[in-house]
């Protein structure tokens, strides 16, 4: 056997491990994003610069056409944001943590826009960057992630690291040239990136709104907490009105995702079961492996907005169910529901793959509300159930 046909042979296994792990390392650092610095020295930009730069890049490296090209990118990603922790040293000043939070925010977005361009490269790759993605999503704070700028320990973290650096570069080395490239759109390119940055920002000032109005209680209190969610499902809206026909689904699945998982993620972390992150993985990619059969992601939305508020509004349903059983019921159905909306436009999935862990800005500070929980249950139930009728 030729080298370049072994080469072709193992292209396609490497460009999909590839894909899973790099947006499956990008999920992880953006869901400590909020705990990585100390107070005070956190960006408010830092979401945008991430989202942003996703977009960015993902369109720029997709005209290059070289899926070697992104592998490499983001190879070189992981390299950063594995050197941070050793880089910076114990006792650092503001600025200089500052400056780690913007340069560790702009890696994170490059290395998902170079997982998303390597991706759309191969056949099944968007499958496999959505499991990655999605599965970091849902277990990240259950995990447990390291701080970089604390001392250096051989965590998770790192290990998903080292894991996600093997896999870029033997992809990058067994990449085959042409599959992928799209057609340069300047309009899609200047949508999804004010978009990207629009939305990010948007979700910390209302989640800032929200949680300062929290001690007001009554009236007051609600009318803010319901104001900022339909915010949110009209900024969703918007974007699906302004992209192509066929891309215009998967922000607002990814809005009435995040909705569904929210409350089964706490339940996830409050647990201290090891194997219940691997199962929601698996759960993850069967929903994934699921949307050619069943391309239904309204169906998808309603099974884990309905598992979902069940266990919260009937503590009876949540002592019957076990917690194992409602998570695969809750991430595979999100999963199912991502996967059946998933755009053709690699722009629009660098989009929506970014908003979930700023769009928690906004789904957390309702939750968190002093109130019955049953209340922001069936707020979060109401985001939910509009995105799945208009992604039906």
């Amino acid at each position: 056997m030729s080298p370049t046909s072994t080469s072709v042979r193992a292209g396609a296994p490497a460009a999909l491990a590839a894909a899973a792990c790099a947006s499956a390392v990008a999920g992880f650092v953006l869901l400590v994003g909020e705990s990585a610095l100390p107070s005070g020295t956190r960006s408010d930009f830092s979401p945008m610069i991430t989202a942003v730069l996703a977009v960015v890049s993902v369109v720029g490296l997709q005209r290059s056409g070289s899926p070697r090209t992104a592998w490499s990118l983001g190879a070189g990603a992981v390299l950063v944001l594995g050197s941070v922790r050793y880089l910076v040293p114990e006792g650092a000043s503001t600025d200089t943590l500052t400056t780690v939070g913007v340069v560790t925010s702009g890696t994170t977005g490059v290395l998902l826009g170079a997982a998303v361009a390597g991706a759309w490269a191969v056949s099944n790759g968007p499958w496999a960057l959505l499991t990655g993605a999605w599965s970091a999503f849902l277990t990240a704070a259950a995990v447990g992630v390291q701080v970089p700028v604390d001392p250096v320990r051989w965590t998770i973290t790192q290990w998903l690291l080292a894991i996600a650096l093997v896999a870029l570069v033997a992809a990058a080395l067994t990449a085959t040239p042409g599959g992928g490239a799209q057609r340069f759109d300047p309009r899609l390119l200047a949508v999804t990136a004010l978009a990207a940055g629009v939305l990010t920002l948007g979700y910390r000032l209302l989640g800032e709104l929200v949680t300062s109005e929290a001690g007001s209680g009554g009236t007051r209190m609600w009318f803010v907490a319901v104001g900022a969610l339909v915010v949110v499902v009209i900024g969703a809206e918007v974007v699906a009105r302004v992209v192509p026909s066929g891309d215009d689904r998967f922000v607002l699945a990814v809005t009435g995702a995040v909705a569904a998982v929210y409350p089964a993620m706490l339940e996830l972390f409050g647990s201290e079961q090891w194997w219940l992150p691997l199962l929601v993985v698996a759960a993850v990619a069967l929903g994934v492996w699921c949307s050619p059969y069943v391309p239904y992601a309204a169906a998808g939305l309603v099974v884990a907005l309905a598992v979902s508020t069940a266990a919260v509004l009937w503590p009876q349903f949540a002592e019957n169910v076990p917690l194992p059983v409602r998570l695969v019921l809750i991430a595979a159905g999100a999963g199912l529901a991502l996967a059946s909306s998933l755009p053709g436009s690699a722009s629009v999935a660098a989009l929506g793959l970014s908003l979930p862990v700023p769009m928690t800005a906004v789904i957390g500070a309702v939750w968190l509300l002093p109130a019955d929980p049953r209340w922001p249950a069936l707020a979060l139930a109401a985001v939910g159930a509009v995105c799945a009728w208009q992604v039906r």
